[in-house]
This record gives structure tokens, sequence and C-alpha cells, in this order.
């Protein structure tokens, strides 16, 4: 069972964003340019093939060391012997997961202000999801952009790693780790990239170095 790093940058996978390309093919190649977690993400697909995908890419994750996380199908996380689940606001309660997600298993909470923070914490998730930080057309969402403004506040909420989402881009990923995020979640900018395993890489070395320009101030 492998534990959710201390920093990463985490990757959503998404099949109609992949330009054709499978999932398990996109994630060998994001694990290649150096992604840190990966959420195996299909709310269409059915359960049969997103076992079938999961198993394959499973291989992958165990090989490279990295846990993988299955979205809102906490069934699936189980069947697969993934290292966890995450939960939305409108999946099954965060509490319900708990319980069937027993240590050491990885319980991840989406949030979008300090307050639901708190309570995914209080139901004993093992990090949360912020966001969205920026426009993203990615997932469709009730919350607004959040900007990078009520990002310290979240961070001061709980003390349980804050994973970071929602339109974030090479372009604005040194500013969001600035900011304070040592978890950066990204999925298009990744999965409908021409060279996935570059595009990964490139979000990989800015992060890392705006962490390193933070750790030096």
């Amino acid at each position: 069972m492998t534990a959710f790093p201390e920093s990463s940058l985490y990757l959503i996978t998404d099949r109609d964003l992949s330009r054709g390309r499978s999932t398990p093919d996109v994630v060998k190649a994001a694990l290649a340019g150096g992604v840190d977690v990966v959420q195996l993400r299909d709310k269409m697909v059915e359960t049969a093939r997103m076992v079938e995908d999961g198993l394959r890419v499973r291989e992958l994750t165990v090989r490279a060391g990295v846990p993988l996380i299955v979205n809102d199908r906490v069934d699936v996380a189980l069947a697969i012997e993934a290292e966890g689940a995450h939960v939305g606001q409108t999946d099954i309660p965060a509490a319900m997961a708990r319980a069937l997600l027993a240590a050491p298993k990885i319980l991840g909470v989406s949030t979008s202000e300090a307050g639901m923070a708190r309570r995914a914490h209080q139901d004993r998730a093992d990090y949360i999801g912020f966001g969205p930080l920026y426009h993203t057309s990615t997932k469709q969402t009730v919350a607004s952009p959040r900007g990078l403004r009520m990002l310290p506040e979240v961070l001061a909420a709980v003390p349980i790693p804050v994973v970071v989402l929602g339109g974030i881009s090479p372009d604005n990923i040194e500013d969001v780790v600035a900011a304070g995020a040592d978890h950066v979640a990204v999925c298009s900018c990744i999965v409908a990239a021409d060279d996935v395993q570059r595009a990964a890489a490139t979000l990989k070395e800015r992060m890392e170095k705006a962490r390193a320009k933070r750790r030096a101030v």
C-alpha cells in the first residue's frame, strides 16, 4: 500500500479528453513524466470497463510506487485494490465512504471552502481537494472559481493535505505553489497534450522549482 506523498503532481484521468488514447496508455506516459498520484475518473463508463481499465492502471502505479485513487466508486477502488477513493459533495457521503475504506486506505473529499474542509476532516478524510481555483471546462461544478485568495484560509483550516485543482496549467502552476500549495491536481493539460510525458514533466519541473523558491524565502 503506497502512502499519500508529502507533495504531489496529481493526475486526474479523463477518457473524453485523451484524444483517442486509452487511459492506461495516458497514465503510463504521465508516470514517466513524474506524476505522483493518479486518480481514475470515468463517470460515464460501465462498471466492467472501469474495473478492466483500473486493473491495468493499477499494474502501472504499483510498478511506479504511486498511489491510485478511484473517483466516486468506492466499490471499484476496493475491487481493484487501489490505495483509496475520492468522493465529491454529491457522491456517497464522506463518513459512509470512510466506513467502507478502513485504514490504511486513502479517502479524499472535494471541497470549495474552509467550512467544507473542516467537515471533511471531521469525517476522517485523509486529504481534501480544493477548487476550482480557476475557470475550468473539465468538470461541471456549481462553485465559482476561488482564485488564490481563499487558499491560505483552507490550508490553515485542516492538518491534512490540500490538493488544489481547477484550471491549473504550466502558465500558473508556479503562482499556485508560491501561494502555499504542495499538492496540485491537473487533468486536461496532461491528458489532452500532444506529448503526455513531456507535459507532465514540464508541470513537475515548474512545481518543484516553485517549491524550492518558496522554501528559500
